[in-house]
């Protein structure tokens, strides 16, 4: 009996564990996601034509792929989505810095305020996913 309650703990507190490679690999492919439905369009259309479908798609797209990778997690749903999320928008500053134009060209082509709400919807999207699939598993 003793036995089995040791490995009902051990069996708890892995399924608690938070999954980094899912976290650090959805963040990568949220971004990669993110360039490849979004940049071409930038580029032919121009942002004037764009920018205003850019905050729903980066919502959807967070909220979709932070799913696609939580779904078979059991705990910790929200933080592991909120930190996809998070993650995900590092690296988009990141790239913003490494843009040879610099990171004050991407804040002036959607403005300061729009920078900043593209951002927290990423992290809003992802959160979101998480907190579906919470509620779901309940």
């Amino acid at each position: 009996m003793t036995r089995d309650i040791a490995q009902a703990n051990a069996t708890t507190q892995k399924s608690e564990r938070l999954r980094w490679g899912r976290i650090i690999a959805g963040a990568f492919l949220l971004e990669l996601v993110l360039i490849i439905a979004l940049v071409p369009p930038l580029q032919i259309l121009g942002p004037e034509k764009v920018i205003p479908f850019v905050y729903p798609a980066v919502f959807i797209l967070g909220f979709v792929v932070a799913w696609l990778l939580l779904r078979n997690v059991l705990q910790r749903t929200v933080i592991h989505g909120a930190l996809i999320g998070i993650i995900a928008t590092i690296i988009y500053v990141l790239l913003c810095f490494a843009n040879p134009e610099g990171i004050k060209a991407v804040i002036n082509m959607y403005g300061l305020a729009g920078f900043i709400l593209g951002n927290g919807l990423r992290v809003l999207g992802c959160t979101a996913a998480g907190y579906v699939l919470r509620t779901r598993a309940h």
